[in-house]
């Protein structure tokens, strides 16, 4: 190929993972649909100010980098208590890709129900409360010096790491400790030495759980391992050494199965909630999660939804959130824009144990969000209370054709040959 016929491939903006990524914040106006992107933050006592420019990639070197999540949700939390910020929204993307968020978002002037301009909003909007989640920020996490070792951080890897999560990657790793060379499988596990600095380990993957040693004989009950083996958290607490300091604290505890070690979360870090899906936790309650244990809770509610359950509420180490088991929901859920479409008979065959078999409702079809028919079963599960779409029977339709093509193929081809084979005379 000439050179005058190759075109110039487009530079690609880089991953996650990249040691080159940076993360700038936009700002939204709700109201008249403004889009610039953030130069500055700045805190002058009880008043908040967030200087803009255009959101060009030439202006890219005049964005904020944001490299500590921590100021960033203080300043969001003290910014938006400002009368004139309501309005406003933040949003976090990346430096390389602000532009073209912005061209997405400013397609909402023209219509408000651009799908482009609503995914682009719902995708990158960020809260005060989001980044108080984050543990270890994108650029303390060494990713230059791990690639340097060859470990690729995975995108999934990455966020994981920031919140502080137990990593589910292993990766192969050749060490060399003086002359001794070791070679093995680790996961990363960053954490924060005792002069408060980040630093990332690499924790080796046990042949057998870690909760058999000798040493937790005496911690851990067989009911609380089956329950770690089974990926929960058990309902109460450990007083184990600190993964640092190495000095004992009552602990939330559980396996990591990717490296069969412990996940280990003190409860000097758990911000106790006082509230959880719409219900206050009483006295009682608060005093039952202050041990580890497990409460229930009735009269919940989701955002914008009218459908009240209730459930099991209690901590969860592998994802660091209290979260909410057992589900039992007023009434089942079914989405406005599926109700619709039903009639009384294919609701009670939704709701049956059976479930709802599109492919049979040729004279009701039933369609998707996307405007096309459905031929799958929908069924309701119990656990979620919501509408599964199930195409296994659809799947299980077309390995039988193929089979039946199959065997079809191989039932012609000894009439085929046959026909091929030329006759041979008659010796006389």
């Amino acid at each position: 190929m000439s050179a005058e016929n190759q075109q110039p491939q487009p530079l690609q903006a880089p991953e996650q993972s990249d040691p080159r990524y940076k993360e700038t914040l936009l700002l939204y106006n709700e109201q008249n649909g403004a889009v610039e992107a953030v130069s500055d933050l700045r805190q002058d006592g009880n008043q908040y100010k967030v200087t803009t420019t255009q959101p060009l990639t030439a202006h890219k070197p005049a964005f904020y980098e944001l490299r500590n999540s921590s100021f960033v949700a203080a300043f969001i939390a003290g910014f938006k208590s400002q009368e004139n910020a309501r309005p406003l929204r933040f949003l976090k993307v990346a430096a390389d890709k602000a532009s073209d968020v912005a061209q997405a978002l400013l397609r909402l002037q023209d219509n408000p129900k651009d799908e482009q301009g609503l995914k682009a909003l719902r995708a990158h909007t960020v809260t005060s409360h989001q980044l108080e989640k984050v543990r270890f920020d994108t650029a303390d996490l060494k990713l230059k010096e791990l690639k340097e070792l060859g470990i690729i951080v995975t995108p999934q890897e990455l966020e994981a790491m920031k919140l502080g999560l137990p990593t589910k990657e292993l990766h192969d790793v050749q060490l060399k400790i003086g002359d001794l060379v070791v070679t093995g499988q680790f996961a990363l596990h960053p954490y924060r030495d005792l002069n408060g600095d980040v630093q990332v380990g690499l924790q080796s993957a046990l042949a057998h759980p870690e909760f058999n040693r000798e040493e937790y004989r005496m911690i851990f009950s067989s009911s609380d391992k089956e329950q770690m083996a089974a990926g929960k958290t058990p309902d109460r607490l450990y007083q184990l050494p600190h993964p640092i300091t190495g000095e004992k604290q009552w602990c939330f505890a559980t396996l990591n199965p990717t490296t069969n070690r412990l996940a280990i979360v003190p409860k000097s870090e758990v911000k106790q909630p006082l509230y959880f899906n719409g219900v206050r936790l009483n006295e009682a309650q608060q005093d039952v999660l202050a041990t580890g244990g497990r409460v229930q809770l009735e009269g919940c509610t989701m955002f914008n939804n009218d459908n009240t359950f209730s459930g099991k509420m209690s901590f969860d180490v592998m994802s660091r959130e209290y979260k909410m088991t057992d589900y039992v929901f007023s009434r089942p859920y079914i989405s406005p824009s599926l109700d619709q479409q039903l009639d009384d008979r294919q609701r009670a065959a939704l709701l049956s144990p059976e479930g709802l078999d599109c492919s049979k409702e040729q004279e009701h079809p039933i369609k998707g969000k996307n405007g096309k028919v459905l031929s799958c079963l929908l069924r309701m599960d119990p656990k979620s209370n919501s509408v599964v779409y199930d195409f296994s029977n659809l799947r299980r339709q077309e390995q039988q054709n193929r089979s039946q093509q199959q065997d079809a193929a191989k039932a012609q081809a000894p009439a085929s040959e046959a026909a091929e084979k030329p006759s041979r005379g008659r010796k006389r």
